[in-house]
């Protein structure tokens, strides 16, 4: 096996399975001001505004199960400016979204919140952490 590694341009989608196709796009649009490139009856393409992203919703057959595995797993982050998180916790509290963890003062502000099929999503300001 060869010892070099692959040189990417980073990610290009998630795609990830939801029980209800309109309240996750609703979520994601609504929070991450996402717009729709496509749909139809089994998923929506989504695309962050002046991004080369994509984030696919796919229809799930049935009630959508995750394990806990803390945050270090089965989580994904969006990257914000500083004004933009500010307005994200407002929003985030206004509408009762479950919060795991939070920082939101400087240094090192960042969230993880849970979408609607209980996947977590870290909004971070600045160069995203991993």
């Amino acid at each position: 096996m060869t010892s070099e590694k692959i040189k990417t341009k980073g990610l290009c989608h998630i795609a990830i399975d939801v029980s209800d196709l309109q309240k996750s796009e609703k979520f994601y649009t609504d929070i991450f001001d996402m717009t729709i490139v496509s749909r139809n009856d089994r998923f929506i393409h989504l695309h962050t505004t002046g991004a080369q992203d994509s984030l696919f919703l796919f229809r799930a057959d049935g009630k959508v199960s995750l394990k806990s595995c803390g945050l270090s797993r089965f989580h994904f982050g969006f990257r914000i400016d500083d004004d933009n998180f500010d307005r994200a916790m407002i929003y985030i509290k206004k509408n009762n979204i479950k919060v795991h963890q939070n920082r939101e003062r400087p240094p090192g502000r960042y969230v993880y919140i849970e979408d609607p099929d209980g996947y977590v999503v870290q909004l971070e300001p600045g160069d995203c952490g991993g």
